[in-house]
């Protein structure tokens, strides 16, 4: 008999950059190991059944296991039947909207209750911590990770040997690569790579990675960049609308178009969108997610060759709104 392994209950704080794409993330990360099932879902809080290496997530902020929720007025009594560990632990509480209590206080009574019972209450040295969620309810879950942060801003575009402007940010580019729904040891391709951003997230996570580039410059920086956070530099120089690979022999693929700047170039940029996006829906496999990112809507161009299942807008400034487009190969 096979064995099944049993889904986990998440409880998840999410980023409230983008609610919308964190939550599409945890989804489709998960659905790419195991099935998922929404339990509940409350501002930037999600609670979910699934599994699936979510150490990955990078939209998200903290996540738990899902013990229970209830109204914020019912917290006490939820704590005085409250299952603990017999180790050192302590109760944080985070207001995420709705309604909202004073925080520190609100940590001491619940801890208290439990003390009460018999817990080993340690604010300074925990080695489990319970979190309280407070939004239209109130969550509770055993603390799994915290998402470390600083690794995006180490890994910041100016921070890289090779640098061009205008860059999708690495924590964003993360949360895109787990959209698009690709396994560790998978090949995930980015067909317009400049910098390499999104091969670089990739590969970290232990993705295989393939990038192309028509400009030489550009095709040496992206290696350079790899090669410097220990990659393989695995870039060849080509053109999107003509990709080297076989049918169906891709299992992700994530890009960012070139943007239109100007009515001038629109000719030869929607040569590039239709061509490469028929390009995109012949090597990917069946059944498999490309994501593209564009400043333009191109939702009709999209629907030729794909399903399109998700799409997200990412505000940057007032003159630059891109466009997240989650594309099934649904054949």
């Amino acid at each position: 008999m096979k064995n099944v392994k049993r889904m986990r209950k998440y409880l998840f704080y999410l980023s409230g950059e983008n609610e919308k794409l964190a939550k599409a993330e945890v989804e489709f990360l998960l659905k790419s190991y195991s099935k998922f099932r929404l339990i509940e879902e409350d501002k930037q809080i999600l609670v979910c059944e699934g599994n699936g290496n979510i150490k990955r997530l990078a939209l998200t902020h903290e996540a738990c296991e899902f013990v229970t929720s209830c109204e914020i007025d019912d917290l006490e009594d939820v704590f005085r039947s409250l299952e603990y560990p017999e180790t050192k632990i302590c109760v944080r509480v985070k207001n995420v909207g709705g309604k909202k209590l004073d925080a520190a206080k609100a940590e001491r009574e619940l801890g208290a209750i439990l003390w009460k019972r018999g817990a080993e209450v340690s604010v300074s040295n925990p080695e489990a911590i319970i979190k309280v969620y407070l939004a239209n309810k109130a969550f509770v879950g055993f603390l799994i990770q915290k998402t470390d942060t600083k690794q995006f801003l180490i890994r910041k575009p100016t921070n890289k040997p090779f640098f061009m402007p205008n860059v999708v940010l690495p924590r964003f580019a993360r949360a895109l690569v787990n959209l698009s729904g690709v396994r560790e040891n998978e090949v995930l391709l980015d067909p317009m790579c400049g910098t390499g951003t999104f091969l670089i997230e990739a590969g970290l996570m232990n993705i295989e990675i393939l990038g192309i580039d028509p400009f030489e410059k550009i095709v040496s920086g992206c290696r350079e960049n790899l090669r410097y956070y220990g990659l393989k530099a695995n870039v060849l120089m080509g053109d999107a609308k003509k990709l080297p690979f076989k049918d169906n022999s891709i299992d992700a693929i994530v890009t960012d178009f070139p943007y239109l700047q100007s009515t001038k170039s629109f000719g030869s940029l929607m040569d590039l969108y239709y061509k490469a996006t028929e390009e995109f829906s012949r090597v990917l496999k069946s059944k498999r997610f490309a994501v593209i990112v564009s400043n333009i809507d191109f939702d009709e161009l999209l629907g030729n060759y794909f399903k399109i299942v998700g799409k997200f807008y990412q505000r940057i400034h007032k003159n630059l709104t891109r466009r997240i487009y989650l594309c099934l190969k649904d054949y």
